[in-house]
């Protein structure tokens, strides 16, 4: 076999098991797939996920598998669809800071369906899940370039490789399969930040797309279909073609220290449904709001400081921002959420609803909401500041310098379970809810996951 850095990623994926895994790490891939299973039966009611799902069905009949959260038979493609975009939705799935990748949205989204079909253990799963994961937080590692600021979801360019190792790794392939996929995979990464300019829906179905096409690629390898063994490194890899002029590509960091050094270690949970960049002004106007008794009337001007490199994304255009267009819209829109985060106190699931983007009071403080660049961002940290000038000359500063949920200030295990209850609250009864919690906490004891996803159906 190749030593290409395909080839090495695909050893490592293919041979991992369990018990090479410290327990930190098992247990923090336990949490992320709890936090997920919250956060996509809190989706699941929304019409987006709805529309996603009748257009799925449109194109793909079959059965042989299950939608989260459904009992109706589907086809697979159909699933890996569908459980993508109930990630994505409410934007609550976890993020890699420094590649601000959704890394464990592609690899549960065809991870469940998979393991629930073919009856396996809940070990199989949490080793896909944290496979699929590790290997992509390190390819968004390879490039210092901000993938958002080329035009590029992150997400969605480097998902279909997560899901196609998480998928190869429940379907036992061998490593030079495992290859054959991912290299099949680069001519199907795919994703534009084209919505970001006016909020339509399209970037919500990312994590959909990338897991489905990490089936397709599967498919065609278990088929004896060949894929590029320098789909990364070579000259026409996928770094080269994506991210052009550079010759900083760090290309030791998808297989250097694996195994040893665990780069899930720094996925964050959210703590708030938007982009985790605006997370620490979120907590800073709520502090400020709590401690100081802020009223809106009272506040002359609020200023924020927040990285550079999040401008483009989060604060601009100015007017835009103001005024989001969709709930998504706001989701990526500093001035809003913040507006928002002050007049009421909360920023949960039912958070950016329609009378939140249109309410006078919070669209009259969002345009008193002012950004400039933190000094102190740096690329592996998430904090900010909220400064507020009051009407009565007062001035209010909080600072957050870790976000909760990163690694320097982790959420606990009472704290995910916390947000599962929450999320799951309107749609699963408290003991059925009970009852998922005990079982996804023991996850690497159950011989057999399909019960666990069997008695989440609505």
């Amino acid at each position: 076999m190749s030593d290409s850095l395909n080839h090495r990623a695909a050893a490592w994926a293919a041979g991992l098991t369990l018990s090479q895994v410290p327990a930190e790490v098992v247990e923090s891939t336990k949490l992320r797939i709890l936090d997920l299973v919250g956060g996509m039966l809190a989706a699941k009611p929304l019409p987006l996920v709805a529309a996603a799902r009748r257009a799925a069905l449109a194109l793909e009949s079959g059965t042989g598998a299950r939608i989260l959260g459904e009992a109706a038979p589907v086809a697979p493609m159909t699933a890996a669809f569908v459980n993508g975009v109930m990630t994505a939705v409410l934007e609550f799935d976890d993020t890699h800071i420094e590649s601000f990748i959704h890394p464990t949205a592609p690899c549960v989204a065809v991870a469940f369906p998979e393991s629930q079909r073919r009856h396996l253990s809940g070990e199989a799963l949490i080793e896909a899940v944290l496979v699929g994961s590790e290997l992509t937080c390190r390819l968004g590692r390879i490039t210092p370039v901000r993938l958002h600021n080329l035009g590029f979801h992150p997400t969605a360019v480097f998902g279909v490789f997560g899901g196609v190792y998480a998928l190869a790794k429940l379907r036992g392939l061998a490593a030079p399969v495992i290859a054959d996929a991912i290299g099949a995979a680069g001519s199907l990464s795919a994703g534009l930040n084209a919505s970001f300019e006016d909020g339509s829906s399209t970037k919500m179905m990312h994590v959909g797309f990338a897991a489905s096409g990490a089936l397709r690629a599967v498919a065609l390898a278990e088929a004896g279909i060949s894929g590029p063994a320098p789909v990364f490194d070579g000259r026409f890899g996928w770094f080269r073609s994506h991210v052009q002029g550079r010759d900083d590509l760090r290309f030791e960091a998808l297989c250097d220290g694996l195994g040893e050094n665990w780069e899930v270690l720094n996925i964050a949970s959210k703590v708030h449904p938007c982009a985790f960049t605006m997370m620490p002004h979120i907590e800073a106007a709520i502090a400020l709001r709590r401690t100081h008794g802020v009223k809106p009337e009272d506040i002359a001007e609020v200023v924020c400081q927040i990285g550079k490199r999040s401008f483009a994304t989060m604060c601009e255009p100015v007017e835009d921002k103001r005024r989001p267009a969709t709930t998504w819209h706001g989701r990526i829109s500093l001035q809003h959420t913040v507006a928002e985060a002050l007049v009421r106190g909360r920023m949960d699931k039912d958070a950016y609803e329609e009378s939140s983007l249109r309410d006078p009071v919070i669209n009259a403080l969002a345009d008193r909401v002012l950004y400039e660049d933190d000094p102190a961002t740096e690329p592996t940290r998430s904090g900010g500041t909220v400064t507020l000038r009051m009407r009565d000359g007062r001035v209010l500063r909080h600072r957050i310098d870790d976000m909760r949920g990163t690694r320097s200030n982790p959420m606990s295990r009472d704290d995910i379970v916390a947000k599962f209850r929450a999320n799951t609250k309107d749609v699963l009864e408290p003991a059925r809810a009970e009852a998922a919690v005990e079982r996804l906490l023991r996850l690497e004891a159950l011989e057999d996951v399909a019960p666990v996803f069997d008695a989440l159906a609505t």
